[in-house]
This record gives structure tokens, sequence and C-alpha cells, in this order.
């Protein structure tokens, strides 16, 4: 388990690189902050994000997204 105080991390990661993006999904803004300090493919993160949200709107865990 990772016991680390955020500001622990924060000294870790320091010099990693950091990128800020802005999105628009259905009428809402979303601000991603990206801290890169690992060897991650964003693609599999992604795919597995969708895939795991698309379960959870199937089986009513959390509401669905309404279109426009």
């Amino acid at each position: 388990m990772n016991n680390r105080t955020m500001q622990e991390m924060n000294e870790q990661y320091k010099d990693c690189p950091v990128q800020v993006n802005e999105y628009e999904v259905g009428g809402r803004h979303y601000r991603v902050h990206s801290h890169f300090i690992g060897d991650k493919d964003i693609n599999d993160v992604m795919y597995r994000y969708a895939k795991d949200r698309a379960m959870s709107e199937m089986l009513g865990l959390v509401p669905t997204a309404k279109s426009a």
C-alpha cells in the first residue's frame, strides 16, 4: 500500500513534465492535468477507462451520459 503524503509525492515528481489540456464533452468542460511519471501507454489507460465506464453504465452503477 502507498502511504506517501501528497507533499512527498510532489517532491518526488517535481521535475517530471506536466501537461494541461481542456476538453468539452457533452456540454461540460473538463481540465485534464497529465503528470508524466512512468511508462504507461495512454491508449491502454483510456481504453480501460472507457470499457469500465461503459460496463458501469450498462449495470446501472453510474448514470448514463445524456445525448443532446
